[in-house]
């Protein structure tokens, strides 16, 4: 199992009952099925508000993650990498398939044809550019393969993508969508805070919208900065404020938009654009282009 960045944070210090409920609740529910799913988010909730009860031990929670919290796991897993179970092991076999490959794809162009439509041509012509040397791709997270799919149908043959996810059975998706398009294209398990990559090895280093869903922010940058060329692009998709995702969960605690944003930046989380752009430059990045969209964005960087 992995946990996302928000349970990590609020979980640092006591992670097992959390992990214990999660695997309880997953068995109890049929994900795919949305009566059930509004269940199990119900007790989700009702989980964070019996563990979490005041406003003020919310805050509590984040204050302390500021100060202790690592670009490490905290379910117990090793730190390169999530440790998959004996299912997921002989699922990653099929879900590196090529039917479900073209499950992916459609999934994929749906998107792409529909809420994606206008920011991913953007995206991957970015990534893509046949009129620079981007030859050796990298995407940071794979998730359903929305960004990937867009990537992995530009490229010419002469390129390469690499995708690299913490999930094992996202990071397969890679493959997958690689075998329909008959494209060089692998999914890597791997933490993106220990890219297993020597220095200087990418062309480009891209994400769709993968920055959202991590913490320790500035590890991440620096492994990016680590393992691109230099003159290299970094292409980013992520929306203009984290709160757009995260608006729900405040609210309830009764924290407004400008406190929550103060609150993701002290715990390393994407808060929002300018969090982000002043950490790339940080890193000897110059800023080549930035497109604006209703609620997100894409941003281009060179390093230099």
């Amino acid at each position: 199992m992995v946990g996302n960045e928000w349970d990590d944070i609020l979980y640092w210090e006591d992670y097992a009952p959390l992990a214990q409920f999660q695997r309880e609740l997953d068995l109890k529910y049929d994900l795919s099925n949305p009566v059930e799913y509004e269940k199990w988010q119900a007790e989700r909730d009702s989980f964070y508000r019996n563990t979490i009860p005041t406003k003020e031990e919310f805050i509590k929670r984040f204050e302390q993650y500021a100060l202790l919290g690592k670009p490490q796991w905290v379910q117990g897993h090793h730190r390169l990498v999530n440790e998959f179970t004996e299912e997921e092991l002989l699922k990653s076999f099929y879900y590196a398939s090529e039917e479900h490959g073209a499950t992916c794809v459609a999934v994929a162009e749906k998107a792409r044809l529909g809420w994606a439509a206008r920011h991913l041509p953007h995206y991957s012509a970015k990534v893509c550019d046949t009129n620079s040397k981007s030859h050796r791709i990298m995407e940071m997270t794979v998730g359903a393969g929305v960004g990937t799919n867009a990537i992995v149908r530009s490229m010419t043959n002469d390129m390469y993508y690499i995708g690299v996810d913490i999930d094992f059975v996202c990071a397969k998706n890679a493959d997958a969508i690689g075998r329909i398009y008959q494209k060089n294209a692998l999914g890597v398990c791997a933490s993106l805070w220990h890219l297993p990559f020597e220095d200087n090895l990418f062309d480009v280093v891209c994400s769709h919208f993968g920055l959202d869903e991590c913490r320790e922010i500035p590890t991440i940058l620096d492994e990016a900065t680590r393992v691109l060329k230099v003159g290299g692009k970094l292409v980013l998709v992520s929306r203009h404020s984290a709160w757009l995702r995260r608006h729900a969960i405040f609210e309830k605690y009764g924290i407004d938009e400008k406190q929550a944003l103060n609150l993701m930046q002290q715990v390393r989380l994407y808060a929002d654009f300018e969090q982000l752009d002043a950490l790339v430059k940080e890193r000897g990045f110059v800023k080549t282009d930035y497109v604006p969209f209703e609620n997100w964005y894409v941003v281009e960087y060179h390093k230099t």
